[in-house]
This record gives C-alpha cells, structure tokens and sequence, in this order.
C-alpha cells in the first residue's frame, strides 16, 4: 500500500474507530460505526488493489479484501463497487448502494437507504453521478444518471436527483430535487 492510502485509512480510523477508549468499546460491543468503518477501510483497500494488481500477490490481495468487502457489506446492507470515493466519507446507517462508476468526494455524508448509480438496463454501468465534496445526502436519497453535483451542497431527506446540481452552498429536495435555498457557509 502506498503512503497516501495509509493516511486516508488512518483518518478513517480517527473517524469511525474514535480514541482507545471509544475503539475498545465499540468493538466490544460490534458497534455500528465500528463495523460502517471496518467496511469503509476493506473498501478502500479492495480499491486500491483493485487499481494496482500487478503481482500475483497483489492479486491475490485484491481477491481477498474483495472477497471481505462483500461479506461485510451484505452483513451491513451497503454496496460499494470499486467506485472511487474521497477522504472522510461518513456512512451513518445502511441499505446504501453505490454504482461502480460512481465518484463520491471528500467529507461527503450519507445517512442511509440511498442509491447513488446509473439509469438501469440499457445504460453504461459507469454512466453514474460525480458527487463533490462536501455534500451530504439525506435518507432515502436516491442520485441516479450521468450527473454532476457540485460541492458544498446539502439534499434532504426523500429527494430524487437526476439532473446537475451547480450551485453551490444550497439545499436542494423533492422528486425531483429542486433548488429549495441558498445555505450560509456555517450550514
């Protein structure tokens, strides 16, 4: 693994993992942010083997954090492809999918029950949504198509996406989502 994945999982671990005292007790007690960073961190490695096979090793590897992302996953309810996602990512609860030729940015926020992918049967499985930084999706969300969501961009709860989202510092929701209202910068 290379340097800068090394740090990306430690800061997954400051995250989801807490102090020692709060890393002990949630796994403990197979607390679920415990298990949402677990997760995250097989993701990311999965990802980068997936990116980086060159020996047999490293395909080797890739077998196997695969091999332990998808138990995980089917454990927590949340598939991740081998979709590109940025640093921070917080996942708050589960049923959560997100399409292989998705791309999610840093400290973006998903609070469960959404789906991020592309149109369906009959569409390129990598035309999915760009999702910026610094957005987060709210429960039941669901992001579908070749879109770009701009960064610093807040979707309520229940919303439908499917189409761009350019403008920044604002709440958007509804089916389908629309502009609701410009968010000051401490939002």
């Amino acid at each position: 693994m290379n340097k800068e994945l090394k740090e990306i999982i430690k800061e997954d671990k400051r995250y989801y993992y807490g102090n020692f005292k709060k890393y002990i007790a949630r796994r403990i007690t197979n607390n679920p942010v415990y298990r949402m960073g677990k997760y995250i961190i097989v993701c990311r490695k999965a990802g980068y083997y997936h990116l980086h096979s060159k020996t047999l090793l490293d395909k080797l590897l890739l077998v196997y954090y695969t091999r332990k992302k998808n138990v995980l996953g089917e454990k927590l309810n949340i598939e991740f492809g081998p979709s590109e996602f940025g640093r921070r990512i917080k996942i708050y609860h589960s049923n959560i999918v997100v399409n292989a030729g998705a791309v999610i940015g840093d400290d973006c926020e998903l609070h469960g029950n959404n789906c991020i992918g592309n149109k369906g049967a009959g569409y390129s499985p990598f035309d999915a949504p760009v999702i910026g930084n610094n957005v987060v999706v709210g429960v039941g969300t669901k992001i579908i198509g070749k879109i770009n969501i701009c960064d610093n961009v807040k979707i309520s709860s229940m919303s439908f996406v499917n189409s761009d989202i350019n403008e920044e510092y604002a709440l958007y929701g509804g089916v389908p989502a629309r502009f609701i209202k410009s968010l000051t910068v401490n939002n």
